[in-house]
């Protein structure tokens, strides 16, 4: 008996050990009712949206929905997969699996840049090889996508 409680308890510590864990997470797991902010969605190896609207310096939240990790990194051309900088403006996840985070700096970059990025594990092999964030000081942030389903969100 005393056995299987200390079993129980140990389950219990991993249980809350993983739900506390941070790193480069961020809540809500994609699920629909989580805080609005910028989304993008990779699933099937495709981006979601193709393109998205962010205002200078906004933090964009990813949710990989594949079991692979992968990133989010600007280019200065598109289908060129090395990482790169439009009018200053460059980002890079790093490769991660699950919902992650980074900023789009600086945060002074200039309305109407458009980035266009891409994955640095996959390169060309993603459905979509590339996708693009567009600098608008105007964009608001939108609900997260719901589901497991590839977009929404309303863009």
């Amino acid at each position: 008996m005393t056995r299987r409680l200390g079993q129980v308890l140990a389950l219990a510590g991993v249980i809350a050990g993983l739900a506390s864990c941070g790193g480069s997470s961020s809540g809500g797991g994609g699920v629909g009712g989580g805080a609005p902010g910028f989304f993008i969605t990779i699933q099937g190896s495709a981006y979601s949206p193709a393109m998205l609207a962010v205002p200078p310096g906004a933090t964009v939240t990813v949710l990989n929905r594949d079991a692979m990790p992968h990133s989010v990194t600007s280019e200065s051309t598109t289908g060129a997969f090395t990482p790169g900088a439009v009018n200053g403006v460059q980002f890079d996840s790093g490769a991660h699996t699950g919902t992650f985070t980074f900023q789009v700096l600086p945060a002074n970059a200039p309305d109407g840049t458009v980035i266009p990025y891409y994955c640095t594990v996959h390169k060309g092999a993603m459905a979509t090889p590339d996708a693009s964030i567009k600098i608008d000081s105007t964009a608001q942030p939108t609900s997260p996508p719901g589901g497991s389903g590839g977009g929404g969100g309303g863009y």
